[in-house]
């Protein structure tokens, strides 16, 4: 009877012991989300970022991450200083998702680290100069854990790809709109185009403004371009707010007919305009890379790193181009934008051990429901 006591006893111990255990183990991964641009959808600079974190919040909401998600408006400052505030925090994320929006946050890994909080960068990179001199996650910076960046080049390069060789046989002049002359998603696109122009030798840069990221500045100056420059027959946005704005310069222009306008984002307006036949194509998905890294973190969390496929510093062509005749295949998603409804447990390794390698893109994400 004794001996039977004594086992009693350790089992009674080893539950006390083993419940706590459970109960962390079940408990969320906590990571914050400081996101460069604006929650409302209504703002001068479009929906990608408000999409951003509608997409994120739904994998955290599947993957049970507790996710807090802070907008910064477009005001580097007020970015860096939301990061200085989570910084001092008594109770710490396990995780920091930031965008280096105008390099901004760059002056700030090393607090980050002596905070020793990971973290990872969505998006952007770590500076302009993009060569193998710059600090790498992991060496440089202990608690710097990764970076996944969508492939700018190549959404640049696609987005006049498809203007320029459904241009009728007529050489394309294109006017084009980039964000700003800072942002490395606004340079790269422009060497996306400067390549694809390279590749055509009928082509030609008619003009390249400074759009600013806004609705407002092409909505004003079209139409202007389209009477001094009457060959231009192409326009080139770098972002939604910017293409929306063109074509409503274009249509004030009476011009619609002689030009085609294609834009990057896939906001819910351009593909309203894509039905419409009013924009002739969209490259995009990219606003969903908050979301992706989310699965990275998660899978990391959970012992499987994700430097295994493809490094520490990953770059994805996460863009997908959606036309005048495509978008029908991709309108029921798309348009209701009901990422809630997605599953995304069989794109992590840790819900899915057989998958090797990550796909990230909105084809995948459908062919996996």
């Amino acid at each position: 009877m004794h001996n039977e006591s004594k086992f009693r006893t350790y089992i009674l111990l080893l539950f006390v012991v083993l419940i706590p255990l459970e109960l962390m183990a079940a408990k969320p991964m906590r990571v914050v989300f400081i996101n460069p641009g604006h929650a409302d959808m209504n703002n001068p600079t479009g929906q990608f970022w408000p999409e951003a974190s509608r997409f994120a919040s739904a994998v955290a909401g599947n993957l049970n991450i507790n996710l807090e998600i802070l907008h910064a408006n477009r005001d580097h400052i007020r970015m860096r200083n939301m990061v200085r505030e989570v910084l001092e925090r008594d109770t710490k994320p396990h995780y920091l998702l930031l965008v280096n929006e105008r390099f901004a946050l760059s002056p700030l890994f090393e607090e980050i680290d002596k905070a020793e909080i990971p973290f990872f960068l969505a998006f952007n990179h770590y500076s302009k100069q993009l060569s193998r001199a710059q600090p790498q996650p992991r060496v440089q910076h202990r608690y710097w854990l990764g970076a996944l960046v969508p492939d700018n080049v190549y959404a640049g390069y696609r987005l006049a790809q498809i203007l320029i060789e459904n241009s009728n046989r007529t050489p394309a002049h294109i006017l084009a709109y980039s964000g700003d002359t800072v942002t490395s998603a606004s340079l790269l696109r422009i060497r996306g185009l400067h390549r694809a122009l390279s590749e055509y030798p009928d082509a030609r840069l008619t003009r390249l403004v400074p759009g600013e990221w806004r609705y407002d500045i092409p909505e004003k100056r079209t139409g202007e371009f389209l009477k001094r420059y009457p060959d231009i027959n192409r326009i080139w946005a770098a972002n939604g707010a910017m293409g929306l704005g063109a074509i409503m310069s274009t249509e004030k222009s009476n011009a619609m007919s002689r030009v085609r306008i294609a834009s990057i984002n896939w906001d819910a307006e351009e593909i309203t305009a894509l039905e419409q036949r009013r924009l002739y194509a969209s490259v995009g998905g990219h606003f969903m890379t908050a979301g992706w890294s989310l699965i990275m973190l998660y899978d990391y969390h959970h012992g499987r790193d994700f430097i295994n496929d493809g490094g520490a510093y990953q770059q994805r062509k996460i863009f997908e181009a959606l036309t005048r005749d495509t978008i029908k295949d991709y309108l029921p998603v798309v348009r209701t934008r009901d990422w809630a409804s997605q599953s995304f447990k069989s794109l992590t390794k840790t819900h899915n051990p057989e998958r090797t390698k990550y796909q990230f893109n909105l084809s995948t994400l459908l062919a996996n429901q």
